[in-house]
């Protein structure tokens, strides 16, 4: 289906729930419109769980930045990558397979690696499940993102040891029908959008009895672009569907069930977003000396319509190549209030698989190069089974206190993958260079932890916490021949400690201070080089410190000052070299003495009336230890990390105005600062990326009772072509030549969104 027609089916549909919506409210059978379940009761008290258990935030002695439903639709909060733009300390980087487990960084620190295996420095958490490494990808239906910052170890885990992204979906309500779509769309072209982008987002709450009630929502996300085939004109299609089902029941006033259920999908065309040549050069040898190209790079990209630079999204193949995803799961969670406790059981499956896996079939997708590298497309697939036990005792006591136990058991197989590299001197003549291929794989992740945290009430003012979580942590990794056979066996058997100790006292009845210390713990990797056998990298240990100030402004502007100090052990990270063969080889390592400090400053939730104001700024200074030789040989010690802006500030506010009796306008802004971003961990200037701002913002007309809303949005209104990631050496031997990955934060985005409740 091309761009256009896919515009119009999605506009009609957008449209005409516009269209029934308006019939329902005119029906005496329908019910006020559901408001979306923000992390707000008792008026402006904003409610977090990352203790585990509902608390305001401004009582939890973790530096948290938390949005609620309403500004991660005003700030068009559609995937886990766009949540790098509600909070200065996180940043998720959107190449594809980079990101273990989806969770990017926290101040500096994160996990960057195509290790099989391997777990995330940052976890990601849906409705108290773990996703390990079944990455996902569309959030719709959301009542809130908490963004933990420093290692959570103890609650939540070895995939936590820089911090966790907590998500809560929305739960099903008893008593009331209700109904929503909403959609934001834009044309490729259109308005000044350098790329399309159709987002359909709908739900149904549905009461099944006075104590039970189901809440099934959806989402289509649909894009053309951002990259582009010059040789045909057509714009990368990337097609996502989701869908979840919730069922909440309460059999009694003292057990309540939750059943939850996901599915989602994703078909992708030449790599989608992949890399593309921002700098090259001409005539010149590759290959170790093995070839010599009289006409080079830039010449021959010409020929094709390809013109490297900055913002270069354009490449040229007659190749055609679609890859697929699912992931899917499901969980169910039973709580039983036996007082003065709460008995908690999750369990949780879940899985994802990819057909025809691969960045792209051609890696360059350069057709007039002389040098051309393929991989093979081949399949991969991921179970992961998880359960947790855990009692809780009520709030207020003298003492209160959370323990339980955590099984999981993670499965990854992988076909073996084939990497050939060919010289075509002239057409319909091609020679043999290199062939490597990596074996199947077998990855088991089996783990089983024991945790508690206590918080003892000295005096009405000062409180004393205490955490430890012991974790025992299996990773094997089984090669097969060609056979089927096991050729080789590499384990990894770890036992660690996880510790948290803390004070917080309160100031004033709105002002709370705390201080702890902390000792994370994740999980190793194996890891699988080309040419060599696998080997281990240890797991990671952060020790961090943090001291931090909470208070309530306004009545309900919360403000969140820490400031911090960590230090990691044997942390994991990753370089990638293009070899002297024309592969992109990447290696796993542990680093030791790596550090993060700083300070953060965050300010979130209403204002006053009209006025809702998300804003932060974060100092970070996560460098590489003394003496540390990047991948050119250059000494970069006590430098930056790759991927990590030493300052990053974001706002995000709206500001909401009445236009009579019967409608409302208002404006918002979504705007990001960061400061200078290195991709390599070398001294390689060219692949950094300048200071600079993306701005976004909406401005719109809403009915008086919310029920409908129009409004014009633009992302990135300047166009600013900020990377995703940048490769130096590409392909050819030359530091001349760079690759990059641009996504959908790299270009302008402007179109129209609709909004409409019943």
């Amino acid at each position: 289906m091309n761009t256009i027609s896919k515009f119009s089916l999605l506009s009609g549909i957008a449209l005409g729930a516009v269209s029934v919506s308006a019939q329902a409210q005119e029906a005496p059978q329908a019910a006020a419109p559901q408001a979306a379940e923000a992390p707000q009761v008792s008026g402006t008290d904003i409610i977090v769980t990352a203790q585990r258990r509902a608390e305001k935030v401004t009582e939890v002695p973790i530096s948290i930045t938390v949005a609620n439903a309403a500004q991660l639709e005003r700030q068009q909060v559609n995937t886990v990558n766009d949540l790098a733009r509600i909070a200065p300390s996180l940043e998720i980087q959107q190449a594809p397979g980079q990101n273990t487990g989806g969770g990017g960084s926290v101040r500096g620190i994160g996990t960057q690696t195509f290790s099989p295996g391997a777990v995330a420095s940052v976890g990601v958490v849906v409705d108290q499940v773990s996703q390990g490494n079944a990455n996902i990808s569309d959030l719709f239906d959301i009542a809130r993102v908490e963004v933990l910052k420093g290692p959570q170890g103890t609650l939540f885990g070895l995939t936590t040891s820089a911090g966790v992204i907590n998500i809560t979906t929305n739960r099903p309500e008893f008593g009331a029908f209700s109904a929503r779509i909403r959609t934001e769309l834009s044309d490729a072209g259109t308005a000044g959008s350098k790329y399309g982008n159709q987002v359909v987002q709908g739900l149904v709450n549905i009461p099944l009895a006075a104590n039970a009630a189901l809440r099934v929502s959806g989402v289509a996300n649909l894009r053309q672009g951002v990259n582009r085939n010059a040789t045909t004109g057509e714009l990368n299609d990337t097609d996502r569907y989701g869908v979840r089902g919730r069922l909440l029941w309460e059999p009694s006033d003292r057990v309540t069930v939750n059943l939850i259920g996901d599915y989602s999908q994703t078909r992708y065309e030449n790599g989608g977003d992949f890399f593309t040549f921002v700098k090259t050069g001409g005539p010149g040898t590759f290959l170790g000396g093995a070839g010599f190209d009289p006409v080079g790079i830039t010449d021959r990209l010409a020929s094709c319509g390809v013109t490297p630079g900055e913002g270069n999204r354009n490449y040229c193949t007659d190749e055609s190549y679609v890859g697929k995803s699912k992931n899917y799961g499901g969980s169910v969670q039973v709580d039983y209030e036996a007082d003065p406790f709460t008995l908690t059981s999750i369990t949780a499956l879940r899985k994802s698989s990819e057909s025809g896996y691969g960045a792209a079939s051609n890696v360059f997708r350069g057709d007039p190069l002389e040098l051309q590298v393929h991989n093979d497309p081949v399949n991969r697939d991921l179970s992961l089974f998880t359960q947790e036990f855990r009692v809780s005792s009520a709030a207020g006591q003298p003492i209160e206190y959370t323990a339980g136990a955590f099984y999981s058991n993670q499965k990854q197989t992988r076909d073996p993958e084939t990497v050939r590299v060919t010289l075509i001197p002239a057409p319909n003549v091609v020679i043999p260079i290199v062939t490597t291929t990596t074996p199947q794989l077998t990855i088991r992740d089996e783990s089983l932890a024991f945790f508690g945290q206590v918080t003892g009430h000295v005096s009405d003012q000062f409180r004393l916490i205490g955490g430890v979580r012991y974790t025992t942590d299996r990773l094997s990794l089984d090669s097969f021949d060609t056979a089927g056979a096991v050729s080789d066996r590499t384990v990894l058997d770890v036992a660690k400690w996880s510790w948290r100790l803390g004070a917080q006292y309160d100031i004033t009845g709105s002002t709370m201070a705390y201080a702890t210390v902390s000792r994370g713990f994740k999980g190793g990797q194996i890891a699988v080089p080309t040419a060599a056998s696998p080997y281990v990298v240890l797991p990671e240990i952060p020790t961090s410190y943090e001291a931090g100030v909470k208070s309530t402004l306004f009545g309900g502007w919360v403000a969140d000052l820490s400031v911090f100090y960590m230090k990691i052990d044997n942390f994991q990270a990753q370089s990638c070299t293009v070899d002297a063969n024309a592969i992109i080889s990447c290696d796993q390592t542990n680093i030791n003495g790596v550090k993060t400090r700083g300070a953060e400053l965050n300010f979130f939730g209403k204002v006053f009336d009209g006025l809702s104001l998300n804003t932060g700024f974060i100092y970070s200074k996560a460098t590489y230890p003394k003496n540390f030789l990047g991948t050119d040989g250059t000494d970069i010690g006590g430098s930056q990390l790759a991927y990590a802006p030493r300052y990053k500030f974001t706002l995000s506010g709206q500001y909401d105005m009445p236009l009579g009796e019967n409608f409302g306008g208002f404006l918002a802004v979504d705007t990001v600062w960061k400061s200078r971003i290195r991709y390599e961990a070398n001294s390689v200037a060219d692949t950094t990326f300048r200071p600079h701002w993306l701005v976004g913002g909406r401005i719109g007309v809403k009915t008086a009772d919310d029920r409908y809303t129009v409004a014009v949005f633009a992302r990135n209104l300047f166009n600013v072509h900020e990377p995703s990631l940048m490769q130096s050496d590409f392909p050819y031997n030359g530091a001349e030549n760079i690759g990059a990955i641009y996504g959908p934060q790299s270009y302008r985005n402007i179109g129209i969104s609709l909004d409409a409740k019943f």
